[in-house]
Order: structure tokens, then C-alpha cells, then sequence
């Protein structure tokens, strides 16, 4: 009954992996593609999203972890934090209102600080040469420092 397809199947021509032009980077991209943006992924604390998340982190983005276990979302920000990438999470069950709500505030503020963050990088540079010195403090920084974290960035 299936041979005749499977004789149709086996006379297509085979796919030539050789030339995908599918991007790839190992994640040592000196030209970010993404800096200064950020990215809201949800169900991104295993497989696909996780992989998603992190090779938007690794383009630059800011990423917002979210997952429907505080536990799963911890585990998968601790561990892309420790490869330096710029992340934070959430719990969020997308069939809740008041979880979608608070990830897209959140989303907000990692837009609106990224979006400080840039523009202070920016007007440093140009105004460095007039001996003018931008600063810009990031209060959950500079909570997580003093509550102990080892090192500045956005959060623990």
C-alpha cells in the first residue's frame, strides 16, 4: 500500500545542507546586532526557548526570562548570567492576565533603562573630548551591590 510513495519519496532530489543560509555565530560576535534592544521570551527556561533567549542575549539583547516555575526561571537566568549575559525573569503563566501584565512591565523598564544605558554611552563618548564626564546610576544595580553581589550589573 505505502510502496508506491516511498519509491515517489526516494526520486526527490536530495537537500544540499551546503548551501543554507542560515546565519551562525558561536557567540563571540564582536557587532551586535542586537545591543541596546530587549527581548520578552516566553516559556524560555528550557529547550527551544531557552536556546532562543540566549542566542538573543549573545546578539546583544537584554532578554526577559519567563517561565510559569520560579524555580526554573532562577536556574535559567543564573545560568545565563554566569556566561555574561544581560538577562532578567519573571513568572509568567500566558494564560493569566495579571502575569502577562507584569511581564510586559517589565519588558517596559528593560526597554526604558536599556534605552538610558545607550543614550549615556553615547553622550559620553561625544562629550569625553570637552573633558564633560556622563554618569548614569541604575538603581537596581546599585541595590543588588549593596545587598551583596559581587559584581555590578543589572541585578542578581
Amino acid at each position: 500500500m505505502f510502496r508506491p510513495l516511498i519509491q515517489s519519496w526516494k526520486r526527490l532530489p536530495t537537500p544540499v545542507a551546503a548551501h543554507s543560509m542560515r546565519s551562525t555565530s558561536n557567540g563571540g560576535n564582536c557587532s551586535l546586532k542586537l545591543a541596546n534592544k530587549v527581548a520578552v521570551v516566553t516559556g524560555s527556561t528550557n529547550g527551544i526557548g531557552f536556546s532562543i533567549a540566549r542566542r538573543l542575549a549573545q546578539d546583544g539583547a537584554h532578554v526577559v526570562i519567563s517561565s510559569r516555575k520560579q524555580q526554573n526561571v532562577d536556574r535559567a537566568v543564573a545560568t545565563l548570567k554566569k556566561e555574561g549575559l544581560g538577562v532578567s525573569g519573571t513568572v509568567c503563566h500566558v494564560g493569566k492576565a495579571e502575569d502577562r501584565e507584569r511581564l510586559v512591565r517589565l519588558g517596559v523598564y528593560n526597554v526604558s533603562k536599556t534605552a538610558l544605558l545607550g543614550l549615556t554611552k553615547t553622550l559620553a563618548v561625544e562629550l569625553a573630548p570637552k573633558s564633560i564626564r556622563v554618569n548614569c546610576i541604575n538603581l537596581v544595580a546599585a541595590q543588588s551591590h549593596e545587598a551583596g553581589c559581587s559584581r555590578w550589573s543589572s541585578g542578581c
